[in-house]
C-alpha cells in the first residue's frame, strides 16, 4: 500500500496509508478528524545533486513565509533622480561594473 500525505487545515500535515484506488480521497485528520485533502509529496530521491535538494528546501521553507528581499535604493543624482547606468566600451546594452 502507498503512503499519501495529507494536510489539515488545523494541525498540518500527517501521512496515511491507502490504496492506490482511492488516492483522490480525502482522509480524516487523526488529531481532529477533520477531512483534509491530499497533498502533493516529492518522492524519496536519495540522489538529488545538493543544489536541487537546497533549492527544495528553500521553497518548502518559503511556502507559508515567504523570505522577505530588500534592495538598496539606486544611487541619487544631485536633482534627487535615480543615477542612469553607465555603458562600457561604446556598447549601449552593456552595464559597466564600477
Amino acid at each position: 500500500m502507498p503512503i499519501y500525505e495529507y494536510e489539515c487545515t488545523v494541525h498540518g500535515a500527517f501521512e496515511g496509508m491507502g490504496r492506490m484506488a482511492d488516492a483522490r480521497a480525502n482522509a480524516p485528520c487523526p488529531s481532529c478528524g477533520l477531512e483534509s485533502r491530499r497533498i502533493l509529496s516529492p518522492p524519496a530521491v536519495a540522489r538529488l545533486p545538493r543544489a536541487t535538494v537546497r533549492a527544495h528546501e528553500r521553497n518548502e521553507r518559503s511556502r507559508h513565509e515567504p523570505r522577505l528581499v530588500q534592495r538598496e535604493p539606486a544611487p541619487q543624482t544631485e536633482e534627487g533622480r535615480a543615477r542612469p547606468a553607465r555603458s562600457a566600451g561604446g556598447h549601449p546594452w552593456a552595464i559597466a561594473h564600477g
